[in-house]
């Protein structure tokens, strides 16, 4: 009975640090994006394939390329990276990860843009944590929004 408990919790653990990874991803796209907090995320072998846009490969690449990006793609974002769906494999080493993005943007030419769609990935227990091994983004809109954004008024009834 106590074997079935300890795999109960090992269960639940590696759903919550899953959970965790993603979060500290979209801390990390928000931050810069900052290479700094996005290598660490990543396998040395992992692919992030960006939609149609793209695919970077190895975890240096990934975090040096999606920092670079500010410069000519966007050079302000908000994510929001929910209802996370996660297949452990028997072994709870890997598992299958899907999760929706809602993101709000703003480019290198200062456009704002809405962004929707989810992520797909593979992620994998290593030494220190899960990491991702593959990381794909599934672009649904990508949409430019001509009002752009406002600072926050100084009162809720001036909103």
């Amino acid at each position: 009975m106590a074997e079935i408990w300890e795999r109960r919790v090992e269960r639940l653990e590696a759903l919550r640090d899953i959970d965790a990874l993603i979060v500290d991803l979209s801390r990390a796209f928000d931050a810069g994006p900052s290479a700094e907090m996005l290598r660490p995320l990543f396998t040395e072998d992992a692919v992030f394939r960006v939609d149609r846009y793209g695919v970077l490969s190895g975890g240096d690449a990934i975090a040096e390329g999606v920092a670079g990006n500010a410069e000519q793609g966007f050079r302000w974002t908000l994510h929001y990276l929910v209802s996370p769906k996660v297949t452990l494999d028997p072994a709870y080493e890997r598992a299958d990860v899907e999760f929706m993005l809602w993101e709000v943007a703003t480019s290198a030419s200062g456009r704002a843009y809405w962004i929707g769609g989810r992520y797909v990935a593979d992620v994998r227990k290593m030494a220190g944590g899960w990491r991702f091994g593959a990381l794909e983004l599934r672009a649904d809109l990508i949409s430019h929004y001509p009002d752009g954004w406002r600072d926050k008024p100084e009162a809720l009834g001036d909103a």
